[in-house]
């Protein structure tokens, strides 16, 4: 089984590599949806329930917010945190397996609030708690694809937000 794990989650990292690549906010979540699925099965493969649980909230969070174009109505956003609490209540095993959930609805917060720089750390935060679980539950291909994510996130908040900072503090001092 662990072995067809890390296959799912090779793929899912394919998958979720060729999203960043499109140019199309709708193409690049119906990859990211996909991608969702994949580690889902990874996660269900090495008996993460909680991982796979939250990969399959996240499909449903995306396919939402798919739906409103970034302006989801709050009560969906409840809705889905409530899901995603009851989900991790019920494959709660151990104090690791509620990182995933509290790893998704922070990030779930960040997507549906305006603010990207709030969006890029907290995505950092979220990759952060995923590293920790990933490594527990021996999912290697989904800590590759979370260091991934951070590794862009990090170097998104360095080219939109610090420089943009060093630019205007820059001009204000002018």
């Amino acid at each position: 089984m662990f072995y067809i794990a890390q296959l799912f989650g090779i793929i899912a990292l394919v998958v979720l590599i060729m999203s960043f690549q499109k140019n199309k906010k709708d193409t690049l979540l119906k990859y990211q949806i996909f991608s969702s699925l994949l580690f889902a099965l990874q996660y269900l493969f090495l008996n993460a329930i909680s991982g796979c649980l939250m990969n399959l909230m996240t499909m449903i969070r995306n396919l939402i917010y798919k739906k409103f174009n970034d302006k989801v109505p709050i009560i969906y956003l409840i809705l889905v945190i409530i899901c995603m609490i009851i989900l991790s209540l019920m494959s709660y095993n151990g104090i690791i397996s509620l990182l995933p959930t509290l790893a998704v609805i922070l990030y779930s917060i960040a997507l549906w609030q305006k603010n990207l720089t709030i969006t890029r750390i907290t995505e950092i935060i979220s990759c952060s708690l995923f590293i920790i679980y990933n490594i527990k539950v021996l999912a290697i291909s989904g800590l590759i694809s979370t260091f991934i994510e951070m590794f862009s996130a990090i170097i998104a908040i360095y080219k939109f937000d610090i420089k943009k900072l060093k630019t205007s503090t820059k001009e204000f001092k002018n």
